[in-house]
């Protein structure tokens, strides 16, 4: 994977620098990909890639109307209206693969863009300003879970004169909410059509609901091949499928890769191929990881034998849309996830996860600028040490790799390491 990165890197150094998205940079990275499905650890992941560039080509080719939106939008609505669903976040952890980071963050410094703000949206508002992203023809975005992204989206609505659709999003959740939701997510789905000039067509929403659904049940379908030891797959590796997690709820892709992906899993668990030789530790992982390389995962997997066996941005925190009822289904959505409200509610279900794979331990990725995730770190970490499994709150910046120390790291994983192996956690 690294030296498919390295020979994207080296083709597309100066197209990108002469913002040159043309057909031609565009199949050459899609044919640079196809060629190397032996770089990626799994059939489904080299899938998710080259469906994703199909994506990102119709994007960049402007084939129909660009929607940015922010990775708690429900896409159902965007795919429902045949446009193109473009989300920044996303697209920002891509170009940290492909080495633009820092002059994007550079870019951004120079427009006063803060460094006390989530480093996924500095990077994505460096890189609109440097033209690496495809314009918006509008842009959507939920008022929850991330404080900054309504700020940073709706400037880069107000910078390409596009309209910006805001769902307000209340902290708590109950019929009336749910439908004060429905009711906005109706308005959005026609002001949009309206305003992009397509087809407010319902029928193309439920089919659009009805992928939706087909995804989540093999995704559960996975969790379940995942949730039996020893695991069969890296923690690293299955960061990997978040992209679709956050961008892809409503695309034929979904079902496509997660059915690939279950059935590679399943295939593995037959064939008795464990994901490291010898399984000692059990974790979950809360947030994210970092974008660029690190030594993470070898050292907890190759180095501790300490497996990632779940992660908290997998969880399916909704129930089956009911297409009878669409907008107020989705609304259920949105409310449904577990970050939204009191503290409880998260604590709940990280605790829930913990005894379903039976970890022993959880690492939570504090990443630069997202309170959301790290406000209540310090409760969490005493509800999960009154259920004696061991905690460990690892700061860092999952898209600035100048902020990664990588020495203090690997002292902090060890020790953790260490921790678990006396099967002893601290009050």
């Amino acid at each position: 994977m690294k030296e498919l990165y390295k020979s994207l890197r080296s083709a597309l150094a100066v197209p990108l620098r002469r913002r040159a998205f043309s057909p031609w940079v565009i199949n050459l990275v899609k044919r640079l990909v196809a060629i190397s499905p032996h770089a990626f650890p799994w059939r489904a992941t080299h899938l998710m890639v080259l469906k994703a560039l199909d994506q990102v080509a119709a994007a960049y080719l402007r084939k129909r109307p660009v929607v940015w939106h922010n990775v708690f939008f429900p896409t159902e609505i965007l795919y429902g209206l045949k446009v193109i669903p473009f989300a920044p976040e996303a697209a920002s952890a891509l170009a940290v693969g492909l080495g633009l980071a820092s002059e994007a963050f550079q870019v951004g410094s120079t427009h006063w863009v803060g460094t006390d703000i989530c480093s996924f949206h500095r990077l994505a508002i460096g890189l609109d300003l440097a033209g690496y992203f495809p314009a918006p023809d509008a842009v959507v975005c939920t008022s929850h879970l991330c404080d900054i992204a309504p700020h940073s989206l709706a400037w880069s609505s107000a910078r390409h004169g596009k309209p910006f659709y805001l769902l307000d999003v209340p902290l708590r959740k109950g019929p009336g909410e749910a439908s004060f939701i429905a009711r906005q997510l109706k308005c959005i789905f026609f002001s949009l059509a309206r305003d992009l000039g397509v087809s407010p067509d319902i029928e193309a929403l439920v089919k659009a609901m009805e992928k939706s659904n087909e995804a989540r049940r093999l995704l559960l379908k996975v969790k379940e091949i995942r949730r039996e030891p020893p695991a069969v797959i890296r923690g690293e590796e299955a960061h990997g499928f978040l992209y679709l997690m956050l961008t892809s709820w409503g695309a034929s892709l979904a079902k496509e890769v997660y059915q690939e992906w279950l059935e590679e899993l399943k295939a593995r668990r037959q064939e008795r191929r464990w994901a490291i030789p010898q399984e000692r530790f059990r974790l979950l992982w809360l947030h994210l990881r970092p974008y660029y390389p690190t030594e993470i995962f070898k050292i907890l997997e190759e180095e501790g034998g300490a497996v990632v066996v779940f992660e908290e941005m997998h969880h399916v925190y909704w129930e089956e849309l009911d297409t009878r009822r669409p907008f107020y289904s989705l609304a259920l959505k949105v409310l449904g996830h577990q970050g939204l409200g009191f503290l409880d509610r998260r604590i709940k279900v990280i605790l829930d996860m913990v005894r379903e794979f039976k970890a022993q331990g959880v690492i939570h990725f504090a990443h630069w600028g997202c309170r959301q995730s790290t406000a209540g770190i310090r409760v969490l970490q005493e509800a999960l040490r009154r259920e004696g499994v061991a905690f460990l709150n690892l700061d860092g910046d999952c898209v600035d790799r100048e902020k990664y120390a990588g020495g203090s790291v690997r002292t902090r994983l060890e020790a953790f390491l260490e921790l678990l192996a006396t099967g002893k956690v601290l009050h």
